[in-house]
C-alpha cells in the first residue's frame, strides 16, 4: 500500500485507503504454529490492528498509549509511551511515508520517526478524544480523524466518564505539522470511525446510526444517505470498491446499552451520486465493515462480513448497575462461579461469516460459528479484577476490551477469509470448490488467547494477530 513516498504492506487499519481488507499475498496455514510472538508485559489492552512497513516489521500499539515496533523475526527494535499527561491511544494509528501518526484520549496528534521511535512533533488538536476504536486515515497530506469537539457538556461539568460518550467532530489536520485543514460535524455522533478514500480530494464514512457521508477535503458534504433507522446504533463503518460504497447498520436496535437486539442491514450506494443500489437484509446484527475480494467460484467480486450482537459485559460492571456500591464486593463468590461455569449466566448467542456478491448482494455461502454462552468477551470477566486492581498504576489502560462480537475481515490472494471471533479463535474459511457451502476441510481456526477487536494484518507470506490482551502471533510460510 502506498504511503507518502514508501510504499507499506498494512500501514492502516484494513491495509488499503479503501478499507477493502483485502491483500493479493496468500496467506500461511493458520493451522500451523506461528513463527514467533510476543506478550506485553503489562496488561494492557490492545485494540488497534497491528501495522506493517514496506520492511516487514511489525507495530503494535496498546490503549495506554504504549507503541512497539519489531523486525520481521520478532526483535524489538524501539518502544514509545504517550505518558499519562497525553492520554492513551483507543484508536488505530496510521502509518504515512516515514512517520507514525497517532490521536490520544486528550486530543494530541503525535507523530513518531518510524525507524528511531523518536518523537518528531506532538500538537494539541482538539479537547478530547472517545474510547472508541477510531481509525486514522491519511489522504493527499491530511490526516482525517474523529473527535469530541464540543466536549460534551455533562463530561465537561464531570459528572459523566468520557467512555459513556462519542466522538461528534470529523477533523482533517496536516500530516506535516496537525494544523486544522477543515471540520465537519456530521447529522449525530459516530462510533469506532473509520473513514475510507480513493485518493480523489474526498472520503467516505459512516455515523453510530449507519447513515453514510461523502465529504471532500475542504469539509464540504458531497452526499448524505442511509439512514434507515436513526434510532438505532452499528459499530461498522463504509468501504469503498469500484464505484460502490458498502455500509452496514442495524435495525430496531443495537449494540448500545438498553437497546434490544437490531436487525443486521448491509447496503450499497453509487460512490459518485450516493444513490442507493441494494440491501440486504442480515441474519444477526451487523456491527462490522465488510471486506471486499475475489473468492473461489465467483465471477465477480465478494463482500465477506461476520455479524452477530455484540458481547455482554463483566461480573462486577453487570452488578455494579444494580447494587449499591459497598455491596458490589459481597458478590465475589458469584464471580467465581461465573469463571467455572460460564454457562450458567449466559445464553447461548448465535455468529456467522456469510459472503455476498457484491454486484447484486446476493448470498454466495454461510458458515455458521460456534454459538459464544459468556458473560462477556474471552478474556474480559477473567482478567477484570486484575486490571482493574492495577488501573491507578495504568490510569491510560481500562479494565475491559469490550470488543465487537467479530473483527472485521480480511481476505487474502486465494480468497480465503480470516475472521478473528469473540471466542479467542481466528477463523479462515475458504470455499475452496466454489459450491456455496463451507465444509468442516473449509474452515481452519487458531486459537490465539482473548478477544479480538483488531483485525488481522497481512504482507507476503506474513499474517498477523493480535489479540485484546497483547499478545501477537506471527504466521509466516
Amino acid at each position: 500500500m502506498a504511503s507518502g513516498a514508501r510504499w507499506h504492506h498494512w500501514p492502516m487499519q484494513k491495509g488499503t485507503p479503501e478499507r477493502t481488507g483485502y491483500s493479493p499475498h496468500v496467506m500461511p496455514n493458520i493451522s500451523k504454529s506461528e513463527a514467533w510472538t510476543w506478550q506485553a508485559e503489562i496488561l494492557d489492552i490492545h485494540r488497534a490492528t497491528p501495522l506493517i512497513d514496506d520492511q516487514l516489521n511489525v507495530y503494535v500499539t496498546s490503549i495506554a498509549g504504549r507503541s512497539v515496533k519489531f523486525s520481521p523475526d520478532g526483535k524489538k527494535l524501539w518502544s514509545h509511551y504517550t505518558g499519562v499527561e497525553r492520554g492513551g491511544v483507543p484508536g488505530v494509528p496510521v502509518i504515512e511515508g516515514d512517520r507514525l501518526l497517532m490521536l490520544s484520549t486528550f486530543g494530541f496528534l503525535i507523530s513518531i520517526d518510524l525507524e528511531t521511535g523518536a518523537e518528531v512533533w506532538s500538537r494539541k488538536v482538539t479537547q478530547m478524544s472517545d474510547s472508541t476504536t477510531d481509525c486514522l486515515l491519511a489522504t493527499q497530506g491530511v490526516v482525517v480523524l474523529s473527535a469530541m469537539d464540543p466536549v460534551v457538556s455533562t463530561l465537561a461539568a464531570g459528572r459523566t466518564q468520557r467512555w459513556n460518550h462519542e466522538n461528534n467532530r470529523v477533523l482533517g489536520l496536516s500530516v506535516s505539522d496537525g494544523s486544522v485543514v477543515f471540520k465537519f460535524a456530521p447529522y449525530t455522533t459516530v462510533y469506532n470511525f473509520q473513514a475510507s478514500t480513493q485518493h480523489d480530494g474526498s472520503f467516505v464514512f459512516q455515523d453510530v446510526t449507519g447513515a453514510v457521508y461523502r465529504v471532500t477535503l475542504e469539509g464540504k458534504l458531497v452526499w448524505y444517505g442511509g439512514a434507515i433507522d436513526p434510532k438505532s446504533a452499528s459499530t461498522a463503518a463504509a468501504v469503498i470498491s469500484e464505484g460502490k460504497v458498502y455500509a452496514v447498520c442495524n435495525v430496531g436496535g443495537g449494540m448500545k446499552e438498553g437497546m434490544s437486539e437490531g436487525k443486521g442491514h448491509l447496503h450499497a450506494y453509487d460512490y459518485v451520486t450516493g444513490r442507493k443500489l441494494w440491501w440486504q437484509e442480515l441474519p444477526y446484527e451487523g456491527n462490522q465493515a465488510v471486506a471486499v475480494g475475489q473468492l473461489p467460484g465467483a465471477k465477480g467480486l465478494s463482500l465477506v462480513m461476520g455479524m452477530g450482537k455484540n458481547p455482554g459485559i463483566p461480573w462486577f460492571m453487570l452488578v455494579a448497575k444494580i447494587l449499591p456500591s459497598w455491596m458490589v464486593p459481597w458478590t465475589y463468590p458469584i464471580y467465581a462461579l461465573t469463571l467455572r461455569y460460564p454457562h450458567w449466566f449466559a445464553w447461548p448467542q448465535n455468529r456467522a461469516i456469510l459472503a455476498f456478491d457484491a454486484e447484486t448482494g446476493d448470498l454466495q455461502w454461510w458458515h455458521e460459528l460456534p454459538a459464544y454462552q459468556k458473560l462477556a468477551s474471552e478474556g474480559d470477566n477473567e482478567k477484570f479484577l486484575e486490571r482493574y486492581q492495577g488501573w491507578t498504576n495504568n490510569p491510560n489502560n481500562e479494565p475491559v476490551c469490550m470488543p465487537d462480537a467479530n473483527s472485521q475481515p480480511v481476505i487474502d490472494g486465494a480468497g480465503t477469509a480470516f475472521v478473528p471471533f469473540q471466542d479467542g479463535h481466528v477463523y479462515a474459511v475458504r470455499d475452496a470448490n466454489g459450491d456455496g457451502k463451507i465444509s468442516p476441510d473449509e474452515v481452519q481456526s487458531h486459537h490465539v488467547g482473548d478477544a479480538f477487536q483488531a483485525s488481522l494484518a497481512m504482507a507476503p507470506k506474513m499474517l498477523v494477530a493480535l489479540d485484546c490482551q497483547g499478545r501477537l502471533k506471527v504466521f509466516k510460510d
